[in-house]
């Protein structure tokens, strides 16, 4: 089986290198690493020769980081047999492809990966994948899936795109990340719902991959336009909202009045460089 992993990328010099450290200490080495900058070129880290690495780069359309369309432009350069889209911010456990290939074989569906969260300064220096294994903690949300196990599930609406797997057919079936996204926020969710609606089969692997440490803000002030935007597009397409607990949190700081149970999201006011610096937490990303 020919595997491409793919990754997208703006920023995180640091993140990206330690993915190929970890892409290096692979048992199953990807056929080719796709790498799509956004906003910038990016320059192919060192595989000594051993992995193929293509770069492309996609720019931002209106202000918003183009993330659905970096992840189609990955996967318009893959022709291969499967896919394994990585984030930046992610370094993939020894096994995490050899299991993410097992389940492929075993059922074509869209997979989950296993994102195990690693504490503050775990990848600043020199680190080991034994020291990555003991300190990664799992998301108390997801299921705990011992390495190499894989199970079928319908509840698409826990897939994250931060780590997954599917053939370029099933993609194509999905029809790929809709870019009436624009920015950070639901753009995976409607991909997991639309692998729903269109018969995809969905499930979780224990494809561990180990999540960089970064700050983050709680809630995502940072990205508060772009989830608002997203949101409203998301409930016009499925009849439900995405992110409610971003949104009760926004409504929370008095920044815009929201119902879920109607159709009601509205701007109240945007919040301030203060509010966005005070909600900066130095915590796992995704808690």
């Amino acid at each position: 089986m020919i595997i491409h992993a793919l990754t997208i990328v703006r920023g995180r010099e640091l993140h990206l290198q330690n993915q190929a450290r970890g892409w290096m200490q692979s048992v199953r080495k990807p056929d080719r690493w796709i790498i799509v900058g956004m906003d910038e070129d990016i320059i192919p880290p060192d595989t000594g020769g051993t992995i193929d690495v293509i770069t492309e780069r996609v720019d931002t359309i209106n202000e918003s980081l183009p993330l659905a369309k970096a992840r189609n432009r990955a996967a318009q350069l893959s022709d291969a047999d499967a896919m394994v889209f990585l984030d930046v911010d992610c370094i993939p456990s020894p096994n995490m492809l050899t299991t993410f290939e097992d389940a492929i074989g075993e059922s074509d569906r869209l997979w989950m990966g296993s994102p195990r969260y690693l504490p503050a300064g775990a990848t600043t220096s020199d680190w080991s994948m034994p020291e990555l294994r003991e300190k990664a903690i799992a998301h108390p949300y997801q299921p705990r899936l011992t390495e190499g196990e894989w199970q079928p599930s319908t509840e698409y609406e826990k897939f994250w795109s931060l780590c997954f797997a599917t053939t370029p057919d099933t993609f194509q079936t999905i029809g790929g990340f809709s870019e009436d996204f624009a920015g950070y926020g639901g753009e995976d969710t409607d991909f997991a719902f639309a692998a729903r609606e269109a018969g995809v089969p969905f499930g979780f692997a224990g494809a561990m991959a180990y999540h960089q440490h970064h700050a983050v803000c709680k809630p995502p002030l940072n990205h508060f336009d772009a989830i608002i935007r997203n949101a409203i597009q998301f409930r016009r397409r499925w009849d439900c909202w995405p992110m409610e607990s971003w949104l009760n949190a926004f409504a929370r700081h008095g920044l815009i009045r929201f119902d879920a149970d109607s159709d009601t999201l509205e701007l109240i006011q945007r919040p301030t460089n203060e509010q966005i610096q005070n909600a900066t937490v130095m915590t796992p990303a995704g808690f």
